[in-house]
């Protein structure tokens, strides 16, 4: 990827012709009363041009183009979310307008936010659809107004952080020239040790939503997403060996880097620098939107999607999770396979919207290649084989193909029945989803992010020598095997996939808009869950 190539200056000319025009009418966005401006307006200046946003090997550092095809910029295309969203204002009409304003505070922050600013009521999907700031999802004027203000208290979750009219952009570095800033959008530039904080990231990604009871009254809330609180319960947030969201999220690059192209004479440079990359663990939304992005307003280009999916993967494949396995043991014809599987976050594995599913998939063939056993295999559908009716348990032993593995977390109601409706979700009927290395059933805020169900007996999770903390499982197979099949090769792997096809034909039954345009895209979607690690070995 370099600096200088045919995309990049067919940008650069066009944001510097916007860019002229824009400063010459730089007074008209003085005394503005909106508190929120484009990413447009943004990109002038964060995009590279003039020696700007370069690393010493010549890499494009451009913030814009970073952040444009992530899951943050794009979270109002959503097209998942844009189906969940009718589905369960088509469930519960009686909270419908509720329900918008309650989704749109997170995936439309500045938009949401400026309009409840202006009229006090609730914000609506049809405006968001006029509206060029819903349009830039989680935005750049938003987090970086954010005050310190309450951050990593109740007040400021579920996308309620303090934001002020001040007219100030908080950033990392203290000194920077204000000039450029203040002339074309209004804003002073300052430095904010919140930008640091982990806990400016969780104010959205702190989620509670209401429930319903079999009436449709609203009866309380339910932690729909608690990454931050399950990152406090976690030995990154230590002072010694910590480790924000920022650090993980957005990779540091410990070298002066030229931040903005305006004006182009400028010399000043700083470091570190943080890249724009947020990427998280969602490849399959991101590629739905990569193949059909006129259906979902796509506006960033298809290799600026691309890096971020490559991104991504990497990420998955690098910082997730990890697998050990014991050298098999042999006794009286029965296979012994000890697996363990260690999450490498500093939040629960799989994180986020809480359908994502994580599992353990085991392969043993003979000496002719013939599978002799399997346990986690898929079909077409992406479908794991074997599941029960229900949901499938936490294992301790594996010892039939129709047992797997599946870190997950499994949403009930008040009737303690499985439900894919979040306004029906009352809390967990199961969560083996992998705690960080740290994570304690006494730690903080350990009520709202707890083990639920058999995992929470079971003396090899989150367990080593019996001391909690660990942030592993240990799942033990066990088979009758032929000897005279040997050698056996013994392959086993971690994988993960983000939205499992049972919430998906439940999502689609509702036939909404929002669903139809997303079965069209999900019907060409690859199936194929994500290979977070692999580990084959010989059994001679």
């Amino acid at each position: 990827m370099t600096a200088v190539s045919s995309r990049s200056f067919r940008r650069l000319l066009r944001f510097s012709v916007l860019g002229f025009f824009l400063l010459i009418l730089s007074p008209v966005f003085v005394g503005s009363q909106q508190l929120f401006t484009p990413s447009g307006d943004c990109a002038l200046c964060h995009t590279s041009a003039f020696g700007a946003l370069i690393d010493s090997a010549g890499n494009d550092l451009s913030i814009y183009h970073d952040w444009s095809s992530t899951m943050m910029a794009n979270s109002f295309r959503d097209p998942v979310f844009r189906a969940k969203l009718e589905s369960e204002q088509k469930r519960n009409p009686q909270l419908s307008a509720v329900i918008e304003d309650k989704c749109l505070t997170c995936h439309t922050p500045m938009a949401r936010f400026q309009h409840s600013l202006d009229s006090g009521e609730l914000y609506t999907a049809v405006q968001a659809e006029r509206s060029s700031l819903a349009a830039d999802g989680v935005s750049c004027t938003f987090c970086h107004q954010i005050q310190p203000d309450g951050l990593g208290t109740e007040s400021s979750f579920s996308g309620q952080p303090t934001l002020e009219d001040r007219r100030e952009i908080y950033g990392p570095y203290r000194d920077v020239f204000e000039n450029p800033m203040l002339s074309h959008v209004n804003y002073r530039p300052l430095y904010g040790a919140q930008v640091h904080d982990s806990a400016l990231c969780g104010t959205c990604h702190t989620l509670f939503t209401p429930y319903v009871d079999d009436t449709g009254t609203v009866i309380g809330e339910f932690p729909e997403q608690t990454p931050y609180l399950e990152w406090l319960n976690s030995r990154y947030a230590s002072a010694d060996a910590g480790r924000s969201c920022q650090d993980c999220h957005m990779p540091r690059l410990d070298e002066p880097i030229k931040i903005t192209n305006r004006p182009p004479w400028l010399k000043n440079r700083q470091s570190p620098f943080w890249k724009h990359y947020f990427t998280g663990g969602n490849t399959f939304v991101l590629e739905m939107m990569r193949t059909h992005p006129e259906a979902v307003g796509l506006e960033a280009s298809g290799a600026d999607v691309d890096l971020t999916i490559q991104r991504t993967k990497r990420r998955l494949g690098e910082e997730a999770a990890t697998l050990s396995v014991d050298p098999a043991l042999l006794d009286a014809g029965r296979l012994q396979v000890r697996v363990t599987v260690t999450n490498k976050t500093g939040h629960k594995f799989p994180s986020g919207f809480p359908v994502r599913r994580a599992w353990l998939q085991l392969q043993v063939r003979n000496k002719s290649g013939t599978l002799i056993f399997a346990s986690g295999g898929w079909d077409e559908h992406g479908e794991i084989i074997g599941l029960d009716a229900e949901f499938e348990p936490h294992h301790e032993v594996i010892s039939s193909a129709d047992q797997v593995q599946i870190y997950q977390a499994v949403m009930g109601d008040v009737n303690g029945e499985p439900t894919s409706t979040l306004m029906r979700a009352s809390g967990y009927l199961k969560d083996n989803r992998l705690v960080p290395a740290g994570y304690l059933e006494a730690g903080p805020m350990a009520e709202q992010t707890r083990i639920v169900g058999r995992a929470r007996r079971d003396e090899n999770f989150n367990k080593a020598a019996g001391k909690q903390g660990s942030g592993t499982d240990q799942v033990v197979y066990e088979l009758r095997v032929d000897r005279s099949g040997f050698p056996l090769d013994i392959t086993t792997r971690l994988l993960y996939q983000t939205l499992p096809p049972r919430f998906i034909r439940d999502l689609l039954g509702d036939r909404t808009a929002a669903g139809e345009r997303l079965a069209r895209m999900y019907s060409e979607a690859g199936k194929d869950p994500v290979v977070i690690d692999s580990v084959s070995r010989i059994l001679e």
